[in-house]
């Protein structure tokens, strides 16, 4: 059963990681991925900073990040959207390589929508590679997420 979930999650993996290629997940508010637990999530990804996406209460978002350098803040109310658990690091998607430092494992930190509201979800970087500093534009991310 546990190698069903993680296929699962592999999968959605996969499949935000196509969409943040053409565009990012949740973009508009609806990208929908199986978690494992049998009720589907909103997706949000790395193309997704900036913008606003919204849930119903009971529903569940999946941030994937593609880089194990970003650290995330939480929810800026957990009493509307609470953070169900620690970020976690995914599998490494193909190419990327075996070498210390290019950060491009990706994490998932996942939240569930509690109360009608708005937060916001934040994201923090300094380095966008080893020895390499991100730029200012790319050391900050915020996805709003409006509760209904």
């Amino acid at each position: 059963m546990v190698h069903v979930h993680r296929r699962r999650a592999a999968i959605a993996l996969a499949v935000c990681a196509a969409f943040s290629l053409l565009g990012g997940c949740a973009a508009g508010g609806s990208s929908h991925s199986a978690t494992g637990s049998g009720d589907p999530a909103v997706v949000a990804g790395d193309k997704s900073n900036g913008r606003t996406v919204s849930l119903k209460v009971g529903e569940r978002l999946e941030l994937i990040l593609a880089s194990s350098y970003w650290t995330v803040r939480g929810s800026s109310v957990p009493g509307v959207l609470r953070q169900d658990g620690a970020s976690r690091l995914l599998t490494p998607p193909p190419g990327c390589g075996s070498i210390p430092g290019t950060g491009c494992v990706p994490i998932r930190t996942d939240f569930s929508a509690v109360a009608p509201g708005t937060a916001t979800i934040t994201a923090q970087r300094l380095s966008c590679g080893e020895a390499l500093r991100c730029l200012p534009s790319q050391q900050h991310f915020a996805l709003t997420v409006v509760v209904r």
